[in-house]
């Protein structure tokens, strides 16, 4: 059987689980265990250590979303886990055992942000663009997988022009196991001036002529679903779901059908 032990050190609550369901496989030593730390713009930064597992592949759930991420040759990982839905949902664990331990997500500044989460499933590549204040493309105000900002970058362009902005918090490129998800975390300013964030998703996979047989034609991701979440600084949620339709292989594809708006809000910002 596990049995479980929990403890607070500083501001990191860490949660131990022993797996000695196995003793010769695994020593209770060298049983999982994770660390969450607090961080600004609603994030939170996961630290485990599993030695038993050298290079094993562990199943991360936070509601419906479901990743997979790889631990280093010494059964470690940090990972900077964005909170999109709040601090309630709980982050579940399961280790190449079956152990699963389960983790209470803590943030910094969640009732001053704004996140707007995509996610989706299959081997293809969307990207969330945010263009604030009535920017264009390619403009400053363009925030996206190829110019992602940071938090400390939003912070400097609030110093200069008195307005909130966001920045990219975590990034998909459709590589990678379980599902895809893309963040984008407005940070509000205190007498911020008022204005809009548009935001539209780019089929990326799909380029200028679709060519690539998955996400094209009959392909299997050719009609490719995703959801939208969005939290407010109220803590309220609210949820859509969009999808892109099917485009033939091989013929050039206007900007209306590789970009869509819908199922995404626009954020109208209030002094």
């Amino acid at each position: 059987m596990n049995s479980r032990a929990s403890w607070f050190a500083g501001s990191c609550m860490v949660v131990c689980l022993f797996a000695a369901s196995s003793p010769a496989l695994c020593a209770p030593e060298c049983g999982p265990s994770v660390a969450v730390e607090p961080v600004s713009a609603g994030l939170s930064r996961i630290t485990i250590a599993a030695s038993c597992f050298p290079s094993g592949r562990i199943v991360v759930r936070y509601d419906s979303l479901t990743l997979v991420r790889a631990l280093d040759e010494n059964g470690a990982l940090t990972l900077l886990f964005d909170c999109y839905l709040g601090e309630k949902p709980p982050l579940k664990l399961t280790f190449p055992d079956g152990a699963e331990v389960q983790a209470q997500l803590r943030t910094i500044d969640l009732e001053r942000v704004t996140k707007v989460a995509l996610l989706w499933r299959g081997r293809a590549n969307l990207d969330l663009h945010a263009l604030e204040y009535a920017a264009d493309f390619n403009d400053a105000g363009h925030v996206w997988a190829g110019a992602p900002s940071s938090r400390w970058q939003a912070e400097e362009r609030h110093r200069r022009d008195k307005r909130g902005h966001g920045f990219m918090t975590t990034l998909s490129d459709g590589t990678s196991e379980g599902d895809q998800l893309e963040v984008y975390t407005f940070i509000h300013e205190t007498g911020q001036a008022s204005g809009a964030v548009t935001l539209a998703l780019d089929y990326e996979s799909r380029a200028r002529t679709p060519q690539e047989p998955d996400s094209c034609g009959t392909g299997l991701y050719a009609d490719l679903e995703y959801r939208v979440s969005v939290l407010r600084p109220s803590g309220g949620v609210s949820r859509t779901r969009g999808s892109f339709a099917p485009l033939p292989c091989g013929q050039p594809s206007d900007q209306s059908a590789r970009y869509s708006s819908k199922a995404l809000p626009q954020l109208i910002l209030t002094r």
